[in-house]
């Protein structure tokens, strides 16, 4: 009898160990989510509450998801099984949990073969599924069919294999909106790939391991309003830039949110200039993202055409990039820019004579900015820029800026060293 009482003791400790409970209110609801990721878990624990709403497996060993796992509580909204070791789940394994909303199996091992037919049943509320990095290609059309049985859903995220595409039963999705691919390497992803989509609206599309795209990829979407292209960095053509920017001359003429673009190679080390801004400029474009593609420089003219003519572009992204010092400065280009509020920018040095200057590693930094702009971050990522220090900045246009980050700029003082701003609201300043 005493060993049976330890023996209770020391698991109920286990389980409290393995746990974290979190109670989270939300306007109304509150969220009870229990966090069990990273626990070096074998088996699924029996951690369930009547009132949890979020659990999370995230990142253990689990191999199996038993039938009635999660039958404790039937108010869950959200699973987090990604980056276990999962082959099996066990038929009815989600039975009765018609609130969940989200569930996420990423990164584990299962295949066809793992899912029972109908497994999704009974999700009636679920409006994002999580599925790459699984080994789904031994059956594919099944795999499909089941993922069509859940008409609720908005969301979803899967591989595609070659020579395999997407099944015109996914036309049953008719509520999908949010579609995220991940391609096999060294795959060129083309409209035949995305055919079968032409049935839906889909208005989010991320394509990630890219190394090329076909002129036609997106002609099956005519709906589209934010698009999120992954270059692959290891394998990625010499030419992906290209072939990107081809691809998108579909949207001429077409409203859309959000294009993109990230991870090209430094091997693959290009200039913005008149072949890109001459496919951007005739989208209706609020957000361009070119974030870590190794871009190393901006042609002035071109960059100011695209600014001068009607444009809807309000926020710019060029993280990460080198854009090395040239004679032609594009930051003198964003005066003409009508809508710009926020800009990303890497921090270039240009030298005004004007300025007398301390040492011969002191430069002054002047930018033009658009009168919309509200936030600016200018920021260095390149070393040898460190050691020059800014003697002083001054902002054309600046009367607008709430926020400025300078992240790893070096300026040589605390007095002075920034003009033309006057309402700005916060001031970002932080070494890496």
């Amino acid at each position: 009898m005493m060993s049976k009482v330890c023996l209770a003791i020391w698991t109920f400790i286990l389980l409290v160990g393995l746990s974290k409970t979190t109670h989270i209110k939300m306007n109304d609801p509150i969220v009870n989510l229990i966090d069990c990721s990273r626990k070096n878990l074998t088996t699924m624990p029996d951690v369930l509450q009547n009132s949890t709403t979020d659990l999370n497996l995230r990142g253990n060993f689990l191999h199996v998801v038993p039938a009635w796992s999660f039958q404790k509580s039937r108010i869950l909204k959200s699973i987090d099984l990604s980056y276990n070791r999962l082959r099996m789940i066990e038929k009815g394994a989600f039975e009765g949990l018609v609130e969940l909303s989200i569930l996420n199996l990423r990164s584990n091992l299962l295949t066809s073969n793992s899912l029972y037919e109908n497994i999704f049943q009974g999700l009636s509320s679920l409006q994002e599924l999580v599925l790459h990095n699984n080994y789904f290609y031994d059956n594919y059309t099944f795999f499909q069919s089941e993922i069509s049985r859940v008409k609720s859903l908005v969301k979803l995220k899967i591989d595609l294999s070659r020579p395999h595409q997407i099944d015109q039963c996914l036309c049953n999705l008719s509520n999908l909106q949010d579609l995220e691919i991940l391609g096999l390497p060294g795959q060129t992803y083309s409209d035949k790939f995305f055919q079968n989509l032409k049935c839906l609206k889909i208005e989010t599309l991320l394509l990630c391991s890219v190394i090329s795209l076909a002129p036609n990829t997106f002609t099956s979407f005519p709906n589209l309003k934010t698009l999120g292209i992954a270059i692959h960095t290891s394998l990625a053509a010499y030419d992906v830039i290209s072939s990107i920017f081809n691809s998108l001359a579909i949207f001429k003429g077409r409203n859309m949110t959000e294009i993109s673009i990230t991870g090209n190679p430094h091997r693959n080390g290009f200039v913005l200039g008149h072949s890109h801004f001459a496919v951007i400029e005739k989208i209706c474009l609020q957000k361009l993202n070119l974030v870590g593609d190794s871009i190393l420089g901006l042609k002035f003219k071109p960059f100011l055409r695209y600014g001068a003519k009607e444009n809807c572009l309000e926020e710019l992204d060029l993280s990460d990039n080198l854009l090395f010092d040239s004679k032609d400065k594009y930051v003198f280009a964003f005066c003409v820019f009508k809508h710009l509020k926020i800009i990303r920018i890497p921090h270039e040095v240009v030298k005004d004579n004007r300025v007398k200057r301390s040492t011969k590693n002191d430069v002054s930094y002047s930018l033009c900015l658009p009168k919309t702009l509200e936030q600016l971050d200018l920021h260095s990522h390149v070393k040898s820029y460190n050691r020059r220090r800014i003697s002083n900045i001054t902002i054309i246009n600046g009367s607008n800026l709430k926020v400025l980050n300078m992240a790893n700029v070096t300026v040589r003082d605390c007095n002075g060293t920034v003009y033309g701003i006057e309402n700005l609201e916060v001031f970002g300043y932080v070494r890496i």
